[in-house]
């Protein structure tokens, strides 16, 4: 037991919270620090006059740990998102301390989104969280307090050097083309122009924010998208803002072809990712040539490491 609660202390709670039960830890207000490795560093173990966990007591300790967040978030009850979270916690003990970090607020989604839906936009969330934290450089905050009314999903830091943001969506299949009402005759000819996701991407404009780098990562249920396609699909988006297009603009509460470009040199990248994350096709990425803030070669590298295909 006095080997749990070391472990438990040291990866999954807040600073100044120590020796806290699990059912009394409180939600944080910051982002969380990267999980110590296999031993623990001297000043910990000299500290506390400890010896370093051995990696088979850290397995067990991420296995109790696992089920009692498995139990906090699902109350034992099937659901939808319990297989690929108890496969997820057991793979990853950097995931296992974002969880117990936020288990509060995960809990909370879970019980508000009760449709399919809504749920397997949840799904992408965490596993984003999943896929980022295989790269440790990478650190998240989930849901970060902002000065604007709507805020990315992610604050992403580049070990301490680079922050920049991410938000998560989904386009589902049976999703409305909105974007094609308001200028139904306005994709050039011989090419291919997704407008339902470009209907998506401007949805995402306003949670941009400035200072940083941000991408948006769109999640599709079924992947065609050629890099052609993608390239087609923001030209296009372009266009519309240069020809200050009214109904286009009103569309997205932009007062003027300026705001709308203020908004678009926000967005460094568009990444566009199939279901199956496992297929080495998987991802579709656009580079904004325009973004007033790009991420830097080294961030990028690790941001396409964490969604590359395994096969």
């Amino acid at each position: 037991m006095a080997v749990f609660f070391a472990c438990f202390n040291t990866i999954g709670e807040p600073t100044g919270r120590k020796h806290a039960s699990f059912a009394r830890l409180g939600e944080p207000t910051v982002s969380i620090q990267r999980p110590v490795a296999a031993s623990y560093p001297p000043s910990y173990t000299h500290s506390h006059n400890w010896q370093p966990a051995t990696t088979r007591g850290i397995r067990q300790h991420t296995t109790m740990l696992a089920e009692e967040l498995l139990t906090y978030l699902f109350d034992g009850q099937p659901h939808l998102l319990a297989p690929p979270m108890a496969a997820w916690l057991a793979s990853s003990r950097r995931f296992t301390t974002f969880v117990t970090t936020y288990r509060s607020k995960i809990r909370k989604k879970l019980r508000t989104r009760p449709d399919p839906a809504s749920l397997l936009d949840l799904q992408l969330e965490l596993e984003t969280a999943y896929l980022l934290l295989g790269q440790r450089p990478l650190n998240l905050a989930y849901e970060p307090q902002c000065e604007q009314p709507r805020c990315p999903d992610f604050a992403v830091t580049f070990t301490t050097s680079l922050t920049f943001m991410l938000e998560v969506t989904r386009l589902q299949a049976e999703q409305k083309n909105t974007l094609a009402a308001s200028a139904p005759n306005t994709v050039p000819e011989g090419q291919f122009v997704d407008l339902r996701l470009a209907d998506t991407i401007c949805s995402k404009l306003g949670q941009l924010r400035p200072h940083y780098s941000n991408v948006l990562l769109i999640g599709l249920e079924t992947f065609g998208l050629t890099h052609d396609d993608l390239r087609a699909t923001m030209l296009h988006l372009q266009q519309r803002g240069e020809q200050s297009d009214e109904a286009f603009l009103r569309r997205y509460q932009l007062r003027s072809r300026a705001e709308f470009f203020r908004a678009y040199r926000r967005l460094s990248e568009v990444l566009v990712r199939g279901p199956d994350i496992e297929t080495a096709e998987s991802l579709t990425v656009w580079v904004n040539p325009q973004a007033k803030h790009a991420l830097t070669s080294k961030v990028r590298t690790a941001l396409y490491r964490s969604h590359a295909g395994k096969t």
